[in-house]
């Protein structure tokens, strides 16, 4: 599993960097009327097209490191200045978030979230070489191989990792088999299929003690699909 992974990873640096450098994750920057609670990296995050619009997405849970002390629900009130997503190795790659499509007053921030994705309108132009994905039509199949991405915490370079479908949770988000790592910092990133294609993000991971495994959790699709639809 070690030299796929290092294999994968240096054809996909190679590949990003022979095609413009293509920014296929980037990072989240929440910055807040009131400064102190600025966070300069609330995970990761991706462009997602559907149905010919363009969102923003990273992870619901990110709010437990990008708030202020008064939001208690998924809300940010009238409290948020900004929410960007930019590139740390093409400064040049950064864009303004609009407003945030699966605001829920009555949801408290709690973990695990339920359904672990903040959905974001997009404004303004965005920039051509930033990857912008599309959502599987098909079930993955059991043991198919899936990537992640997402900047670790301190991290100039995102990371690339490769894993095994090996089921789904009971509340159906992805049950993922990868490499033990600290991936702190790549939450909100994309999980992809081995054609680039949508499959989740990335949310829960955590090494179980009693069981002796890594455990690797990705958010499924199926949030998305409803918020938009309630969305309409």
């Amino acid at each position: 599993m070690y030299l796929k992974l290092v294999i994968f990873f240096s054809l996909f640096a190679f590949t990003c960097k022979t095609n413009a450098q293509i920014d296929s994750v980037l990072v989240c920057k929440a910055s807040f009327k009131n400064s102190k609670f600025d966070n300069q990296h609330a995970g990761s995050g991706f462009l997602l097209r559907h149905n010919n619009k363009i969102y923003a997405i990273t992870a619901k849970h990110v709010l437990f490191f990008a708030k202020t002390d008064s939001m208690k629900t998924i809300s940010f009130g009238d409290e948020l200045k900004s929410w960007i997503l930019y590139s740390k190795e093409n400064k040049a790659n950064r864009l303004i978030t609009g407003k945030l499509i699966n605001e829920n007053i009555d949801e408290p921030i709690i973990m695990p979230p339920k359904g672990d994705w903040l959905i974001f309108e997009v404004k303004g132009k965005i920039p051509d070489n930033i990857a912008i994905y599309s959502l599987r039509n098909t079930p993955l199949k059991m043991n198919e191989t899936v990537h992640f991405l997402g900047y670790p915490y301190k991290n100039e370079h995102p990371i690339t990792v490769s894993g095994t479908f090996i089921g789904l949770t009971e509340d159906n988000n992805l049950k993922l088999d990868v490499p033990k790592g600290n991936y702190g910092g790549c939450s909100g990133g994309p999980v992809i299929d081995k054609n680039g294609k949508l499959v989740g993000i990335v949310s829960m991971g955590y090494f179980n003690e009693k069981e002796q495994k890594y455990v690797f959790e990705p958010a499924s699709l199926d949030y998305f699909k409803t918020a938009i639809n309630t969305h309409k």
